[in-house]
């Protein structure tokens, strides 16, 4: 770790034990809020972060509660900005206005991304969600996170495996399409799921997505997928849990 993250970390560390929870917070969120934070740096961070949380209180930034009332009680393109407001907010805060967003017609990305707030900052309390018609009932703190899921694990390496030496771009974009997969199914996890079939989803789309279907049978071919079989994704059902 650089000296710049060494000197980072030190001074947030003693914000942290002079009990400055807000001035570590801002720092901490400053850092993050960059395109781009060294993995062993971010981890740190990431770990003070909900350290912080843990002791706050009160929202941690003095938002305008009528305006954050406002856009959740308002329309869909207000409710994602009511979501992207309280990912930034001590959530333990804001039960009532998470379950709201949550019964509301967001798209399941936007209430996905609520839920890994929630997992993030380890909150214990229950919530609902309608996934596919039926009532869910869930404990953001006790879903398996995306680094610890085995099987997104294993996915993530099938793409690096496949296309890290010769085609690093489309790697990314399958990385990206995961990524939304994971906000889709959200609470669940992927741990009942084959690795090799949702990585094998995933390619599908990406290839129709950059208009090369035709290259599929060859690539199926090529990585021995013949055996794997096919699934839809929940990106492809986007919309559906609206009606």
């Amino acid at each position: 770790m650089n000296a710049y993250y060494l000197s980072l970390l030190k001074e947030i560390q003693k914000q942290i034990d002079d009990k400055s929870y807000q001035t570590a917070y801002d720092l901490i969120h400053q850092e993050l809020e960059l395109p781009y934070v060294p993995k062993e740096a971010m981890e740190v961070l990431e770990e003070y972060q909900k350290e912080c949380l843990s002791h706050m209180d009160r929202p941690v930034r003095s938002a305008d509660d009528e305006q954050l009332q406002a856009w959740i009680q308002g329309s869909l393109q207000q409710q994602e900005k009511a979501v992207s407001l309280l990912q930034n907010l001590n959530l333990r805060n804001y039960h009532d206005e998470v379950q709201t967003l949550l019964d509301s017609k967001l798209l399941d990305e936007y209430k996905g991304e609520l839920i890994e707030s929630l997992m993030e900052q380890k909150i214990d309390d229950s919530y609902t969600v309608i996934k596919n018609g039926l009532e869910i009932t869930f404990i953001p703190s006790s879903i398996i996170s995306k680094d610890e899921d085995d099987v997104l694990i294993r996915a993530r390496e099938l793409f690096d495996q496949w296309f890290s030496n010769n085609n690093p771009a489309f790697q990314n974009f399958c990385n990206r399409l995961l990524e939304q997969e994971v906000l889709e199914v959200r609470p669940f996890d992927f741990m009942d799921q084959d690795p090799y079939v949702l990585a094998k989803a995933i390619v599908r789309l990406v290839l129709e997505a950059f208009g090369q279907s035709d290259q599929l049978a060859a690539f199926i071919q090529i990585h021995e997928l013949q055996d794997v079989a096919d699934m839809p994704l929940e990106i492809e059902r986007r919309g559906d849990n609206d009606d």
